[in-house]
């Protein structure tokens, strides 16, 4: 179940809440790589096909990434948009590769950013079977946090899932 407020305690909290990138913030204390992950068979989550009403003939399109600092997993990052975006502004996504969403999301100023939903982890919801197949040693999942950002009248939907390895990193302002 997807709230807009999360019971956690500790620096943790202040990373879910930040409504800039984490990414860049995280670049700024540790070693940033961003490995993209095989999309091929994934599925695109019921939850995620709400945000767009989706009918079933429309077809959607998934970049999904791994986050690491100082080459510990960090996070796991899935954006989906409808892949008819991707003939206009949504198209430079495709070419990320190994960069962060926000070296498009975040120069632009008319793109908003929706208040974020938050869900603690559970055992067979869609992220966690995600995680265990991506067979990531000694990961733990604290929370996970889902946000869309709208360009005009297009909306790509960003869900992130937090690692407890992120723990391990300090919340700096600035």
């Amino acid at each position: 179940m997807w709230n807009k407020n999360i019971q956690i305690d500790g620096k943790l909290k202040l990373w879910l809440l930040d409504m800039k990138s984490l990414s860049y913030r995280i670049r700024n204390i540790a070693k940033l790589e961003i490995i993209p992950v095989d999309t091929r068979g994934s599925n695109i989550f019921p939850n995620e096909k709400k945000v767009f009403d989706n009918k079933k003939s429309e077809h959607l399109y998934l970049r999904e990434v791994l986050i690491y600092a100082d080459k510990l997993p960090i996070m796991y990052a899935r954006t989906v948009l409808p892949s008819k975006y991707l003939r206009g502004f949504w198209h430079k996504i495709k070419k990320l590769k190994n960069k962060p969403l926000a070296d498009i999301v975040f120069d632009r100023k008319m793109i908003i950013r929706s208040d974020f939903k938050f869900k603690k982890p559970s055992i067979n919801d869609n992220f966690s079977r995600k995680i265990k197949m991506l067979n990531l040693k000694k990961t733990k999942i604290l929370a996970t946090r889902q946000s869309t950002f709208m360009n005009k009248n297009e909306k790509a939907v960003l869900t992130e899932v937090f690692f407890n390895n992120f723990e391990k990193f300090d919340y700096l302002d600035g």
